[in-house]
């Protein structure tokens, strides 16, 4: 093991001292990992008075800006049901540090914390964390049939090992009221109502804050009629419905392009010259989102949080979503069309292409909600939850 080979900063005696347990989506390209993303923002608002042990398979270059970081290069498969369901023995060591070496000190093994804060509830961590440490969880991701297949590795679902996981927990974070109630829902196929109650109490809705400081302060009215999706190329995220209507609307009209942010990395590739696939970096992204017409964001089986929308949000670019009950929690104001309704989508395209006041009204409207998901509040209390 080369636990410690990489950069690191010193705990302070005032700190928290935090044990995280990722949750890897996107091994190939960690700097834009969800789980990234997310704990770089709460590692940001958080201040100070935390001091974060972060076990991940490689360096991650964007966490160097933190002196209240230390990453921990840990052997964590990189595929994505394989990491659900085998427990890394490095982050078992990493958990047990007060039984595996009691009289050992060294740096190199000794990693003493006082929260566990889970990003995987699909592995119970009580059986190799101390009694008294508290357990605060964030889940990325339920592995329910109503938002994906049997994992390939054992042909199984990991919903009832999640929901085990997080009975375990003093507070489990999900992405909205919607995907509380529909887990909830959910878990009452397996778990009496007893436990039911206690999920009721453990599981609460953290929306993912937009950072302050990429909001724009207006919307851009030079953009260019450029349709995007920029979601990933998933049936969960509505990708093969939303493509075939697309080409249906092309018949309609043509004065627009489509693009398709994540089309290469999802090995995506189109004959059309109207669908653009370019992959860029991040601040590239959010560039060209800023100049393009509108973004359309499909009914999805995971009920969860739409950083794509937020992305757009909060750079002045409107978004159509589908009906979808989380959607309504993200920003009721939007324009929606109904659920599989094709026409009523092409009709608010037809709208934001058309009308130029109508599309300005509803950039505004965006920005506005963005800055009001900025809002820190929920901070306050996942603060409260991981402090000592």
């Amino acid at each position: 093991m080369n636990f410690w080979d990489t950069k690191s900063g010193i705990a302070q005696p005032h700190q928290t001292k935090v044990m995280v347990i990722p949750n890897i989506t996107n091994s190939k390209n960690l700097e834009a990992d969800s789980f990234i993303d997310v704990i770089f923002n709460q590692i940001a608002e958080l201040g100070d008075d935390f001091f974060w042990y972060i076990p991940l398979p490689n360096h991650v270059k964007r966490l160097d800006v933190y002196d209240n970081v230390e990453q921990i290069n840990i052997s964590m498969s990189g595929n994505m049901f394989h990491m659900r369901v085998n427990f890394p023995l490095d982050i078992i060591n990493l958990l047990q540090f007060s039984t595996m070496h009691p009289n050992d000190t060294d740096a190199r093994w000794f990693r003493d914390y006082d929260v566990v804060y889970s990003h995987l509830p699909d592995w119970s961590v009580r059986r190799y964390t101390p009694t008294k440490k508290k357990i605060i969880g964030y889940c990325h991701w339920w592995e329910m049939p109503i938002c994906n297949g049997k994992s390939n590795m054992n042909n199984h679902l990991n919903f009832e090992h999640e929901i085990l996981g997080a009975l375990q927990m003093d507070t489990l974070y999900v992405n909205t009221i919607s995907q509380k109630d529909v887990v909830i829902e959910q878990a009452s196929e397996y778990f009496n109502q007893k436990q039911l109650s206690k999920l009721q109490n453990i599981i609460q809705p953290f929306y993912l804050s937009i950072p302050k400081e990429e909001i724009v302060e207006a919307p851009l009215n030079d953009y260019s009629k450029v349709i995007v999706f920029n979601h990933r190329c998933a049936a969960y995220k509505g990708y093969p419905k939303f493509m075939k209507w697309m080409k249906e609307y092309r018949n309609r009209r043509t004065d627009f392009k489509l693009w398709i942010t994540q089309a290469k990395k999802f090995g995506e590739k189109f004959k059309e010259d109207w669908i653009v696939d370019t992959y860029l970096s991040k601040s590239d992204y959010f560039e060209a989102l800023r100049k393009c017409n509108v973004i359309v964001t499909p009914y999805e089986t995971h009920f969860g949080w739409s950083l794509s929308a937020t992305d757009a949000m909060m750079k002045g670019t409107p978004v159509i979503f589908e009906e979808c009950p989380n959607y309504r929690e993200i920003n009721k104001d939007a324009p929606f069309y109904a659920k599989d309704s094709k026409e009523e989508m092409f009709a608010l395209l037809d709208k934001m292409l058309d009308d130029s006041e109508y599309r300005m009204q509803h950039a505004d409207i965006a920005l506005r909600r963005a800055n009001e998901l900025a809002n820190t509040t929920q901070f306050n209390e996942l603060a409260k939850k991981l402090s000592k």
